[in-house]
This record gives C-alpha cells, sequence and structure tokens, in this order.
C-alpha cells in the first residue's frame, strides 16, 4: 500500500539486495532514500565480475524461481534467465576407479529416475523415499516447513531412512554446495524449506550474470539515490557517520551483519577456470560423491556456460568450481595457490591431468562471510528475526541465507519505517546535511 511520505529521508547502509529492495519500497511511498555502500559497485555478495569475455561470478550463485518473494520481486524473464537441468551428476570412486553417474529427478523424468536405481549408490527404495520427501514438503505453506523438530539436516535424513550411500553420495556434496559446510549440521528446517524450493521450482542463471540482479535494482533505484565507495564510521537511530562528520535523517537502515564470535558465519572458495572444452556436456552441476572422505575437498563443479553461453567467449568453456570454507580449514590450506594446487589434484583425477593443465585460471576467491550459521536447535522460523544493533536492520542474516531471505527482511524492515515515519518524534532534530 502506498502512502504519502513526501519530505522525509531514510538512510540505508548496504547496497545489497535487501538494501535495495527496501529502498524501492520506500521510494514507492514517498520517502527519500540515500543508499550507501564501502564498496564501488552495488550487490554485497552477488557481483560479477567480467574477464576475457567470461562472466565470473563471485561465489557460485542461482536463482531459484519458487521462491515467492523472489518471483515477485524479480523478473526472470528481463534478466533472460536458463536453466539447469533437473538432478545431477554424481562423480564416484570405487576400487580406484573413477566414475561418474547420473542421478535423475524421479518427480520430473520419471523413466530416467527409475534408471538412477542402477547407478551404484541409490537404490530403489532410496528413490521412493525422495519421491515421499517431496510429496510431504510440497504440501501446506512454506510456514509449515519450520514446524516440527530442530535438528541436523544428516539426523534428518537418518530418520527418514536413506541410505548410508545415499546421504554420503547425493545429498552431503549437494547440499554442502547450498548450505557452505560439509558435515550437513545445517537445521533441518531449512533443508526442508530447500527442498521445496527445487522440487516445485527451478535453478536458474541470469544471461549477464548473478551481479546483474542488483545492477537492474539499482538502475530502478536511480544512481543519484546511491553513495559507493564511502566507508561509514558509525550508525545511530538518525545519523551515519562519514568523513569525520555525522549527518542525519530521519532513520538509518543498516543491511550486514557484524559477526564477534568465531563460527556464527561460513565461507566458501571458488575457482573459475577456463576451459578449450567442457569436461561434461550437460546441463547438470556435478558433486563429489566422495566429499565424506577426509582427502576430499571440491564439493561440486558447474559449467555455467553449458546453462548460459554468455558466460564464456565462443569456443570456450567456463569450469567453476566450489569449496566449503571447512575443507579448506581441515586440510590445513591457507594461500589461494595451495587451495587451487589440491583442486586442480583433484580435478585431475576425475577428468584427467593432461586435460585439467590445459585449462587455465581466470579466478581464485574467497567470500568469507556468504552465510550465516544455521545450526540444530535455532527454532529457525520463515519471520524475519529483530536486529540487536538499536537501528532498523534487514539482510538474510536475520531469517535464513537466501535471496528469499533477504528479500523478506527488506519488506519487513521497509514496512517498520513507514510506521514509524507516520508519528513523528517529538523534540528538535537538527537540520539534515544534503550532499
Amino acid at each position: 500500500m502506498r502512502q504519502s511520505m513526501e519530505g522525509q529521508r531514510v538512510a540505508i547502509v548496504g547496497a545489497g539486495i535487501a538494501g535495495l529492495h527496501c529502498a524501492s519500497i520506500l521510494i514507492e511511498n514517498g520517502i527519500e532514500v540515500l543508499i550507501f555502500d564501502q564498496e564501488k559497485e552495488v550487490g554485497g555478495r552477488m557481483k560479477t565480475t567480467r574477464k576475457d569475455g567470461f562472466l565470473l561470478d563471485h561465489g557460485f550463485h542461482v536463482l531459484q524461481t519458487a521462491y515467492p518473494t523472489a518471483s515477485r520481486v524479480l523478473d526472470y524473464k528481463a534478466l533472460r534467465c536458463k536453466a539447469f537441468q533437473p538432478g545431477a551428476l554424481v562423480v564416484d570412486s570405487r576400487k580406484g576407479k573413477q566414475k561418474v553417474r547420473r542421478m535423475a529427478d524421479p518427480w520430473r523424468q520419471p523413466i530416467r529416475g527409475m534408471m538412477s536405481a542402477f547407478n551404484g549408490f541409490a537404490g530403489m527404495s532410496d528413490l521412493l523415499r525422495v519421491a515421499q520427501l517431496r510429496r510431504e514438503v510440497v504440501k501446506g505453506s512454506i510456514d509449515s516447513q519450520f514446524d516440527g523438530n530442530d535438528a541436523t539436516t544428516m539426523e534428518w535424513l537418518h530418520s527418514k531412512g536413506f541410505s548410508e550411500s545415499m546421504i554420503q553420495r547425493f545429498f552431503l556434496p549437494l547440499f554442502s554446495g547450498i548450505f557452505l559446510e560439509s558435515d550437513l549440521r545445517t537445521n533441518e528446517r531449512m533443508f526442508r524449506f530447500v527442498f521445496r524450493m527445487m522440487s516445485k521450482g527451478k535453478m536458474v542463471l541470469p544471461a549477464e550474470g548473478i551481479g546483474s540482479v542488483p545492477e537492474k535494482m539499482a538502475e530502478q533505484i536511480g544512481n543519484d539515490r546511491l553513495r559507493l565507495g564511502v566507508r561509514i564510521s558509525g550508525i545511530d537511530e538518525g545519523a551515519v557517520r562519514f568523513r569525520g562528520e555525522a549527518h542525519r535523517f530521519d532513520t538509518v537502515v543498516k543491511t550486514f551483519s557484524e559477526p564477534t564470535e568465531e563460527g556464527l558465519t561460513r565461507s566458501v572458495w571458488t575457482i573459475h577456470l577456463d576451459a578449450e572444452k567442457a569436461p561434461f556436456r550437460s546441463k547438470h552441476i556435478l558433486l563429489n560423491g566422495n566429499l565424506s572422505e577426509p582427502s576430499s575437498l571440491i564439493t561440486h563443479v558447474a559449467v555455467p556456460s553449458n546453462v548460459q553461453s554468455s558466460y564464456a567467449p565462443d569456443g570456450r568453456s567456463l569450469v567453476t568450481v566450489t569449496i566449503v570454507g571447512d575443507r579448506v580449514t581441515a586440510a590445513g590450506i591457507q594461500e589461494p595457490s595451495g587451495i587451487e594446487a589440491a583442486a586442480r589434484d583433484e580435478l585431475g583425477r576425475w577428468f584427467g591431468d593432461g586435460t585439467v593443465s590445459t585449462w587455465r585460471t581466470l579466478d581464485v576467491n574467497c567470500i568469507e562471510h556468504a552465510l550465516p550459521e544455521i545450526g540444530a536447535g535455532m527454532r529457525l522460523t520463515n519471520q524475519p528475526r529483530q536486529g540487536e544493533s538499536g537501528v532498523i536492520e534487514c539482510g538474510d542474516y536475520l531469517l535464513h541465507g537466501s535471496v528469499e531471505g533477504a528479500l523478506l527482511t527488506a519488506e519487513k524492515a521497509a514496512q517498520e519505517i513507514i510506521e514509524k515515519l507516520k508519528t513523528p518524534t517529538s523534540g528538535n532534530q537538527q537540520p539534515m546535511r544534503r550532499f
């Protein structure tokens, strides 16, 4: 509902999708907004670098078309999104031999799904349990997936009767790449929510990279409302401080968390490689079925250019390798060069050293605070939590680590601001500084 709030001014600190969406709602309601970010471009964790004709997303990102809020806010057609194929490929070691097996979606591809019972790790009982799991999670409302028990994903999968082979060779590498942790300690409620979204929708990539999502949001807001490359040194309810001065606003929104203890967030490493030929032709993600082994490092491999040809120049393929941070920590590797060398060694076992040695490294990057920690016993819900900083906050750390979570918290923050500004506080306020 739009309301006239002309003359009111709000500062939003953080130009990720939460801050941008919050800003767009406030602008629709006649509230003037300025968005600050210490980076020189919008997007937060959703960024894309262009290099030598390749699109290099910062971390392996996809959009889920089943997210209801994201589907309402984002224009997938304008983003020219294309989908990965349902199911996955799984690289599996048996008796020292590497073999790539296919795990098809038994619901969307029933014939191929039934054939997956012969892939060597998923039996017919596992496939029937997957079908039953899908029926369970698509029933009822999204909020219903956050009811019930509060254990880890690993405990929940065991309680559902899945075989150890199915858990270790399929669920572990698939959801390690989503949750960014390699022992499935994530809250089972988050697993049910994500599995519902995967069951009802598709995983898609925008034609111009994941960074095009916040870029298009920023275009609609207008560059005149963006203050990029500005480091904020202080925030309170009615002011932001930078360049040694306090600048007053009617209210301030904070869109980032401030970890105070180790283990509160999860990290991820991404390696982008330039290959003359894709290591596989399908539009699947390749899971590491050996991830439970201590020597394994890679969680999964994707070839984004198989899905969106715009991700690589003509005649080349983009190979993207994902490694979750706790695997790097367990391996005791500290330098990017060491991570790259270990990853190339593992890729060489899968695709051949001669092939992998021809792949040129385009980028090795780490996102330190990629996702909030969501473990067992957190009583996770689908309702954004209140921030603890004393100012209005939004961001996925207040809900769950997802695009949907970020957008939902933005809408809650915007509504809170609108309600607050309906009733101005009494007392004299200092004139707002214009800049």
